[in-house]
């Protein structure tokens, strides 16, 4: 999904994945803010995808991204500094081979070279302008950089740090991924239709070995001369303890890796697509799955720089990190540009915004200033409501459910995964975060048994709904219905007719409700939850939101465009014509008269009239939005990708 990562379910990831390449160059102006109609009071950001991440020893390490990302530390991760680039372009790939001296590779033949640690890169020549995605140097003076452009891979030699190259090898008709050397002469190159190529002889010659794979390699991982790892697409993982002379496909536990790391012959972890993340202690013959927390996201790299202390990088620039070897992983948002999904205020000046990598961010000046909250959340926040001036609620991936009845100066996680056979235990690590100090209650276990599939995506909650300060409902993947009579302490299953991604819930009072999904699907309860019956919608496609301003009248929105309408409480949905817009994500209803929708590319839909036409009003941006609020009676405001905030005066 990239944002991404990482949309709520695989076809809306490859929807966003896309509009977000098409649109990477069109960045709303920050001048564009009026004084009328919607304003900008948050600009969207670039990108923040993160590609790389390498240590020089334990304290000191590097990763690097999209628009010229360049983060150090210097003290084993717990603070990253941000370097300035020399260019805009992304950057794929780093190496140092000690403190001062190193090299980052990227897009349009970007070779970049720094000797002071940082402090000041130069540009360097190359002579093909293609994507490079590959960089190792055995000294300071022997390296080689790989890639391709859409016919040929590469393989630059230089002698002399990078001042001049030659092409060593250019003899594929597809790009190359990655470049590895374990000696001065002996090295590995990996890319497309399952290329693996081996030198002997410092890249004067290259030969190919047989993977017995078409599948694409992103990365070779060595930890001698013998025993070496390939990982790619579609569940590749081949080990070799023969230098390559063959190579052993072992099991899989997923689809796509991007990036391994292997301590030694037996210990090594494997990182992936929609947050897969895994660990073998016997050489790979066996793989454990492990929480990353995270399915809104692929995960691209992953070091150690012990045994206990990891780091690992997304596509959304979230950053996850273990002291305890891998058994429990937080997360921390490098990204101040993380993309919003939704947003809630208590008043006109007081609100907040949640979205990827457990972003959290607080205003008290109607949104012209905000402030990050620090989760240690890995995952997305898909939605925040409030039901009153006090109480509210969180929900995303990783299983928990973060409450408030303080508005929002402290919120509790409340966890909805079977954990010795209950729902709503308290787990204090990872559940406390607040804009003042505070401290977590106790864990608290409950009597609520109940049978759940302790699965990460199983795990990711799309939307929630609370009617009072006691009863609301939480929705999400296969099917997942939760409901809770104690403000969210405690949450118990409910049967659901189907078992794909429920997107959107709404309640008018405790007995009456909907929800909407992928398929098109729409639920209705008029017993509290204890059953539910599916209407009849007419759409085969996701359905994001649903919102009803009385017991009988309501709308949905979802892909297409599509805006449903009942006056008879579901009975009966008729589509209403709208504008062109490919997708809505969230729908709002002033009153029974006045409307609002928005969608992907900045669309905002209004209706004045119940529906009967819409309009679309100017946002002066081009970001999708996720999310759209009314904090008060005269004050709207709407978040999206890459942070951007807007508000409009009624």
């Amino acid at each position: 999904m990239t944002i991404i990562n990482r949309l709520i379910i695989a076809f809306l990831f490859f929807v966003q994945a896309f509009l977000i390449s098409c649109h990477f160059q069109n960045r709303e102006n920050p001048t564009s803010i009026t004084s009328e109609g919607w304003q900008i009071v948050r600009s969207a950001g670039k990108d923040g995808r993160l590609n790389a991440i390498s240590f020089s020893n334990k304290e000191v390490g590097w990763i690097v991204g999209s628009s010229g990302i360049l983060l150090k530390t210097v003290d084993q991760g717990k603070a990253w500094l941000k370097y300035d680039s020399p260019v805009d372009e992304n950057f794929n790939e780093l190496y140092f081979v000690n403190l001062d001296r190193g090299w980052v590779v990227g897009d349009f033949g970007m070779v970049l070279r720094t000797e002071d640690g940082g402090h000041t890169w130069r540009q360097l020549p190359i002579p093909r302008e293609i994507e490079l995605y590959g960089v190792h140097f055995v000294d300071s003076d022997r390296g080689w950089v790989v890639g391709g452009d859409l016919t040929t891979g590469y393989i630059f030699h230089t002698l002399n740090g990078g001042k001049n190259w030659e092409i060593q090898y250019s003899g594929l008709n597809q790009h190359l991924w990655h470049v590895t050397f374990i000696t001065d002469n002996e090295g590995w190159s990996v890319g497309v239709s399952g290329t693996i190529l081996h030198t002997m002889d410092a890249g004067k010659t290259w030969e190919i070995q047989d993977s017995g794979t078409n599948q694409t390699i992103y990365k070779v991982r060595f930890v001698s001369s013998e025993t070496g790892w390939v990982l790619g697409t579609w569940g590749t993982i081949l080990h070799t303890t023969n230098g390559g002379e063959t190579w052993i496909r072992q099991k899989a536990p997923g689809e796509h890796f991007t990036d391994g790391y292997f301590l030694d012959q037996e210990q090594g972890w494997l990182v992936g697509h929609e947050g897969s993340l895994a660990q073998t202690k016997d050489g790979g013959r066996t793989w454990e799955r492990r929480e990353s927390g995270t399915a809104d996201a692929n995960l691209l790299g992953i070091a150690f720089v012990n045994e206990t202390d990891g780091f690992v990088i997304s596509s959304t620039g979230g950053l996850l990190y273990t002291t305890d070897g891998g058994n429990f992983w937080k997360g921390k948002n490098l990204n101040p540009n993380a993309t919003l999904k939704s947003v809630a205020f208590r008043s006109e000046q007081e609100g907040w915004a949640v979205g990827v990598n457990g972003t959290i961010l607080y205003t008290s000046d109607g949104g012209h200033q905000w402030r990050p909250i620090t989760s240690e959340a890995t995952g997305e926040f898909a939605t925040i409501r409030f039901v009153d001036h006090r109480q509210g609620w969180i929900v995303g991936d990783g299983g928990f459910i973060f409450a408030t009845e303080d508005g929002g100066k402290q919120w509790q996680a409340y966890s909805t995964i079977q954990e010795h056979g209950h729902l709503g235990i308290c787990v204090c690590q990872f559940s406390c975060f607040c804009s003042i100090p505070c401290s977590c209650p106790a864990p608290k276990t409950t009597s609520h048994d109940v049978s759940v599939d302790n699965t990460s995506s199983f795990h990711e909650l799309y939307g929630v709904d609370f009617v009072n300060s006691h009863q609301g409902w939480a929705v999400g993947h296969e099917g997942r219905i939760l409901h809770s009579q104690d403000g969210g302490r405690t949450w118990t299953q409910q049967a659901s007719p189907v078992d794909y991604p429920l997107l959107g819930v709404c309640f008018v009072n405790p007995k009456r409700g909907w929800i909407v999904g992928y398929q098109g699907v729409i639920l209705m309860t008029e017993d509290g939850g204890q059953t539910w019956e599916r209407q009849q919608s007419h759409a085969d496609i996701p359905l994001m939101d649903v919102c009803f301003v009385s017991e009988d009248e309501g709308w949905v929105v979802g892909g297409n465009g599509t805006i449903l309408h009942t006056l008879n409480a579901g009975d009966n949905w008729e589509y209403q014509e709208g504008q062109p817009v490919s997708f809505l994500w969230r729908v709002l209803f002033k009153d029974r008269k006045k409307g609002w929708a928005v969608g992907s590319e900045g669309a905002i839909l209004y209706t004045e009239n119940g529906g009967q036409t819409w309009i679309k009003q100017q946002s002066r941006t081009d970001q999708w939005l996720y999310d759209i609020t009314l904090a008060d009676q005269k004050t709207l405001y709407a978040v999206g990708l890459y942070g951007i905030v807007l508000k409009r005066s009624l």
